[in-house]
């Protein structure tokens, strides 16, 4: 039961951050900082569950399962953080163009992906 409430609070994420998108980005609506705060609260929200039940789902696991996702989250960490860090000092001292942060997101999905499937093979 779990991993279908997760799924389905993940879904809703996706389809309420999508429709904020179009409505924003190509409806050109344009809203009010409180209307723009209440609008993020659900997002908000949906990201701390995320955030909880991550947590919960590590420590639930034992041995050499628990320590790959350990592992796999630490060094997604670390590339986005000096991927991040680089591109950010590289708009300060070489005036680059700034990034989205769906940029930064999607370096830190790639890599967590990434590090989980080279410790599976590694571990496994």
């Amino acid at each position: 039961m779990g991993n279908t409430r997760f799924s389905a609070v993940m879904l809703g994420y996706v389809v309420y951050v999508l429709a904020a998108s179009l409505l924003v980005g190509v409806a050109g609506y344009r809203p009010s900082t409180l209307v723009s705060f209440l609008m993020a609260l659900p997002a908000a929200g949906a990201v701390g569950y995320a955030v909880l039940w991550k947590f919960r789902s590590v420590n639930s696991r034992e041995g050499l399962e628990r320590h790959v996702q350990l592992e796999a989250m630490a060094a997604a960490f670390l590339i986005t953080m000096l991927s991040s860090l680089t591109y950010a000092l590289l708009e300060v001292f070489a005036s680059v163009a700034p990034i989205s942060m769906w940029f930064v997101w999607t370096v830190g999905m790639l890599a967590w992906c990434a590090a989980s499937v080279v410790l599976n093979r590694k571990y496994g």
